[in-house]
């Protein structure tokens, strides 16, 4: 059931990551650019509904925050390569090049997410 309301959370997260990113290449900003400018928000709303909604964490919302950008920002990094990958290497259009990163970045944060950010050990005392 966690996975499910992370998957719902975090799909409005994706979502806002990708209409940001598609209006951004839209408007001619580079790919990788745009893909930062998403990403950032859509971690501040997936971080927002995650906290309250998925992992019911009230406490520690400055110290979650920023644990949640640093697995944040391991997920940007396997988005930036794959990026890379896609549109560089093997010629895939920008937009569809972030489709398919999303499923394999939801996947390693979900992971990383439930056990260091919001799991039951996270920030003990």
């Amino acid at each position: 059931m966690q996975f499910i309301l992370y998957c719902i959370c975090g799909g409005i997260g994706v979502s806002t990551d990708y209409l940001v990113y598609y209006i951004s290449v839209q408007s001619g900003l580079w790919y990788q650019s745009a893909n930062v400018l998403g990403y950032l928000c859509g971690t501040i709303i997936s971080f927002c509904l995650n906290r309250v909604i998925t992992f019911n964490a009230r406490d520690k919302v400055a110290q979650r925050f920023a644990i949640f950008l640093t697995v944040a920002a391991i997920g940007f990094t396997a988005s930036a390569i794959m990026l890379w990958l896609l549109v560089g290497y093997m010629n895939v259009d920008e937009k569809i090049a972030k489709l398919l990163t999303l499923p394999v970045v939801v996947v390693i944060q979900f992971m990383l997410n439930r056990r260091i950010t919001f799991g039951s050990t996270a920030l003990s005392r």
